[in-house]
């Protein structure tokens, strides 16, 4: 055998080489082989070997083991995996009652009573077919993938849930501020009945120094007038006879004013207020929640469909629903522009159940919260409504434009103006954003109606009757434009939450369903001429389309 070193040896003579020796392009022969390493090592290389206290447990393989021609072309066949339990023993026997790979050790510990154990390198090749292994890389690779789902669907909804925090952090802020503008007018009301107050009295003050003023000059001047009639005795006869009436004046004048001594003006705080916020702990609640929908990429079909009668008793014409939504309960309102009315339709029963006068004909109809929606009113009025047990208007917003299409979301206002502007509001009524043009000063509107936010994708859609549904992001920055041949003059147009937005065509009477990432439409679905507006519930599955000029809607179930 060549001594390591020399360089001359000849390959021929060594069979196996050292793999260690060879990395250091010296030719020495292997007398072993390790399992975990899969290396060949020389008898120096091997005391290395065993001078690391980590690698004293390696399985090492004498030189007969993988001495001949057959075996030096491949590496041996022995489990290199050690196990877990045991850590110094290797996976090298198969339990095939268990059908589970184990050490030695593993075996005189828990398999005593196995009838069925093999020893995995004498057996191998009896064991192991390579298709189990080409199937279950596929497995693998395929649980792989599912976990990357839904490793990506977790960060999905865990990007969507930091947008919801940003947004109830906002809406938390908004409702502060909401309380302050009230408080701002309660204060503002007290003060002007403070200052109604105060000018009453000094009204009467002022009146009563001025004519005190006026007895002071006149019982001065009789003073005077006594003093100047000394040596005179007729003229201060009357002197004295005018300055007695004048006497007699004042004491009338000082009888008819009650002696007032002081004045205090107090203000009573209402404690109650001050009180009821002391009992609470928060503005409000926080709640999680899962989300329950799925994204869906398929068509909605209808499964039924029904007329629901929309007219009541006092309407004096008939009944044009320019507007609608759903409700947190899943009720429905209806902005009636003919009869001046916002009316609120049970979806169980399927009757209207309230109804409220509005002071202009409605167009469009949207939820702030759950106890409140907004009304757009023909004209330049944004009308806030309570719905509690019965509707009631509350205060309203003047703006300096008409008013068409609204939508609300996160504290934000989209108001369309029926012709090439939408606008941006927070809730007090300050504009935000004027949105007329893209980022090359092209118009991007021309009759734009209806408005959908949608909460799942951060983007605003507007039905445009001459160009389309134009999606918006959240600050009004234009994005795209959808078209369709089958779609004419959008009207109405609203999303379903789980990646699809529903638009109604006026003119071809008809619903066309697009999916929100690529733009495409998924379904049609034939409507009566004209339908002015559309929303979907997606708890209850039902989609509500109304028309123009007609006292009914129709209430679709989907599937």
């Amino acid at each position: 055998m060549a001594a390591k070193g020399e360089d001359n040896a000849s390959d021929e003579i060594i069979k196996t080489k050292c793999s260690v020796c060879a990395g250091k392009n010296i030719t020495q022969e292997a007398e072993k082989y390790c399992v975990e390493c899969q290396d060949y090592y020389c008898i120096p290389c091997i005391d290395m070997h065993k001078a690391f206290p980590a690698l004293r447990a390696h399985k090492l393989l004498d030189k007969a083991a993988f001495s001949t021609h057959a075996l030096q072309s491949t590496l041996p066949c022995f489990p290199t995996e050690r196990c877990l339990i045991h850590k110094a023993k290797l996976m090298d026997m198969f339990c095939k009652n268990h059908d589970e790979v184990v050490c030695a050790t593993c075996v005189a510990l828990n398999h005593r009573t196995c009838l069925d154990i093999h020893s995995i390198p004498d057996e191998v090749d009896n064991l192991y077919k390579q298709s189990a292994s080409d199937k279950t890389k596929k497995q693998l690779l395929a649980s792989k993938k599912n976990v990357e789902d839904i490793k990506k669907a977790k960060q999905q909804i865990l990007s969507e849930v930091k947008k919801q925090k940003q947004r109830a952090t906002d809406s938390i802020i908004n409702y502060r501020k909401e309380l302050e503008v009230e408080l701002k007018r309660l204060e503002n009301e007290l003060i002007k009945e403070l200052e109604m107050q105060y000018t009453g009295m000094e009204s009467n003050l002022q009146s009563e120094i001025k004519e005190a003023e006026e007895h002071i000059d006149d019982l001065e001047q009789s003073v005077d007038k006594l003093q100047n009639s000394v040596g005179n005795k007729a003229q201060e006869y009357v002197c004295v006879k005018t300055s007695q009436k004048k006497i007699v004046s004042t004491k009338t004048f000082a009888s008819c004013i009650q002696k007032q001594e002081e004045a205090k003006i107090i203000f009573s705080a209402d404690m109650k207020i001050k009180n009821y916020l002391k009992q609470l702990k928060t503005l409000g609640q926080v709640s999680i929640a899962e989300a329950t929908y799925k994204p869906r990429t398929t068509a909605y079909k209808v499964k039924q469909q029904r007329y629901i009668d929309t007219k009541l008793k006092e309407d004096k014409n008939k009944c044009s629903i320019y507007g609608s939504c759903f409700t947190e309960d899943g009720s429905l309102l209806l902005a009636d522009f003919n009869n001046l009315k916002l009316k609120h339709l049970d979806m169980s029963t399927y009757t209207i159940i309230d109804h409220i006068d509005l002071e202009s004909k409605p167009i469009a109809v949207c939820i702030t919260s759950k106890q409140e929606a907004a009304v757009s009113l023909n004209g330049n009025i944004i009308q806030f409504v309570s719905l509690g047990d019965k509707m009631a208007t509350t205060r309203k917003l003047k703006m300096d434009h008409h008013c068409e299409g609204l939508a609300f979301n996160d504290g934000k206002f989209f108001i369309s103006d029926r012709n090439s502007t939408v606008y941006i509001y927070d809730i007090t009524g300050t504009m935000l954003h004027k949105i007329t043009n893209d980022k090359f000063g092209k118009p991007i509107f021309t009759r734009c109606r209806h408005i959908s936010v949608s909460t799942n994708r951060d983007c605003v859609y507007v039905a445009d009757m001459d160009k389309g549904v134009i999606t918006l992001n959240m600050l009004g920055n234009y994005l795209s434009t959808f078209t369709d041949p089958d779609l004419t003059w959008p009207q109405g147009v609203c999303t379903d939450k789980r990646g699809n937005i529903l638009v109604c065509g006026w003119k071809s009477s008809n619903i066309v369903q697009i999916s929100e990432d690529s733009k495409t439409q998924l379904s049609l679905i034939k409507t009566e001429p004209n339908p002015g507006s559309i929303c979907i519930d997606p708890y209850q599955n039902k989609l509500v389309f109304t028309h123009e000029d007609s006292n009914t809607i129709k209430v679709c179930e989907l599937e």
